[in-house]
């Protein structure tokens, strides 16, 4: 009885983080959540559309949500003469380690959803994703590169590829702390 007492203590010692819990480690923020962390505040947001002269700034408000585990931007401002919001949500998932962003806006019904890698050295996410053309109806492949450039910039480069078409640069989205 006193091994069995003396072995059963020792067991919690002896366990790694690769044999924790799974829905421990599923549901525990990580490195890549404090980095993220690091990007609460109010930003401005200064959009580069191709085919426009001059950029569009709105104001960005950020926070961490849900015990830390994903970074919320509201976005609020004038856009094309009309008022305009939009919601992004960025996460980082502790079991397959790759980050999501999905984003919502007041100029469209759909949701676009993008998931991807997480180069951690470079502090770089590599996302892909579809939308619908809402002229054409057609699928556009999505693809968005993610850049914690340093603890006031973040930047998100968009391509778009539709059809036969090549993948082009369509829009730049540049976070930057006030």
């Amino acid at each position: 009885m006193k091994y069995l007492t003396l072995f059963l203590l020792l067991i919690p010692f002896s366990m790694s983080a690769q044999n924790q819990d799974p829905w421990s480690v599923y549901m525990t923020p990580t490195d890549v959540h404090e980095l993220l962390a690091k990007y609460t505040g109010d930003f401005e947001l200064i959009i580069e559309m191709q085919g426009m002269d001059k950029p569009i700034v709105l104001e960005s408000s950020q926070q961490m949500i849900l015990g830390g585990r994903f970074l919320e931007l509201k976005q609020k401002g004038n856009m094309m003469g009309m008022d305009y919001a939009s919601l992004y949500t960025i996460g980082y998932n502790t079991i397959d380690k790759t980050v999501s962003m999905t984003t919502i806006t007041n100029m469209g019904t759909g949701t676009l959803a993008l998931h991807g890698s997480w180069d951690a050295d470079k502090k770089v996410a590599n996302l892909h994703g579809k939308l619908t053309n809402p002229v054409s109806k057609e699928t556009i492949n999505v693809r968005q590169t993610i850049n914690f450039v340093d603890d006031n910039t973040i930047l998100i480069e968009s391509f778009d590829q539709e059809g036969d078409q090549p993948e082009k640069k369509t829009v730049e989205y540049k976070f930057v702390r006030k």
